[in-house]
């Protein structure tokens, strides 16, 4: 916890700056709906933010959108830990190969994170971005993974971590832990059905040297891929 009381104008500039990454372009009354902050403030937000050079005003219809100046603020980040690249590389391979954007995550305290996306490279992609978004261990493909392969004892104590959070039932937990149970057989985990009916996630677990370390995952259109096990095959090839 900080020692210190958080600027708010630095919380608003980057809600803003991380909204603007999210899509191609952001209209004033999107970004104010989104953020909660008044429009006269967004506006000079905005304006400080392109005479920086971080964002171009498109026009009066699209909006805002960020420029690659933003690129320069990551240059001290790089990239996933080693431990991860190989299975970057074949999160690559599955997009090249079926165009589908594939996805890596990792824990991040009592849900998982998108560390990676191939979004940039797949032409079916249906959003924006998703790095840094972060996934129910619950309700998304990732999560479900993840809870059904970590170690009994890791999983154990974030269901409980997970119970105590959203308050949920004996009935709740039972109905998870039978999805973990179904997810083991089957060796791969799908995103609950009730989560943005359009597409669906496939995620397996990825394993370095017997130690469970993240999740691979692809994300493709329902009515395209009606059967998908040439997907799971090739999430399981990780190698």
């Amino acid at each position: 916890m900080s020692s210190y009381e958080t600027l708010k104008s630095v919380e608003k500039t980057l809600d803003v700056v991380r909204i603007l990454n999210a899509e191609p372009f952001s209209r004033v009354k999107m970004l104010a709906q989104k953020t909660g902050i008044p429009k006269p403030t967004l506006v000079r937000i905005l304006e400080t933010l392109v005479a920086l050079g971080y964002v171009k005003k498109v026009d009066r219809l699209s909006g805002y959108c960020i420029t690659d100046k933003v690129l320069a603020l990551s240059a001290g980040y790089h990239g996933l830990p080693s431990i991860l690249t190989g299975i970057q590389a074949r999160a690559d391979q599955i997009t090249a190969e079926f165009q589908w954007p594939a996805s890596i995550a990792t824990l991040d305290g009592d849900a998982m994170i998108v560390r990676y996306s191939t979004i940039p490279q797949s032409p079916l992609a249906h959003i924006h971005s998703t790095i840094n978004r972060r996934l129910s261990l619950t309700h998304r493909a990732h999560g479900r993974a993840y809870l059904a392969f970590c170690p009994k004892a890791e999983q154990t104590h974030l269901l409980k971590v997970l119970a105590k959070a959203k308050n949920l039932s004996v009935a709740d937990l039972a109905g998870i832990k039978q999805e973990l149970t179904q997810v083991s057989a089957n060796k791969f985990a799908r995103r609950a059905p009730d989560l943005q009916g359009q597409t669906s996630t496939l995620a397996v677990p990825v394993w370095v040297e017997n130690r469970l370390v993240a999740t691979l995952g692809v994300t493709f259109f329902k009515n395209a891929v009606p059967d998908p096990i040439h997907l799971v095959n090739a999430l399981m090839v990780q190698g």
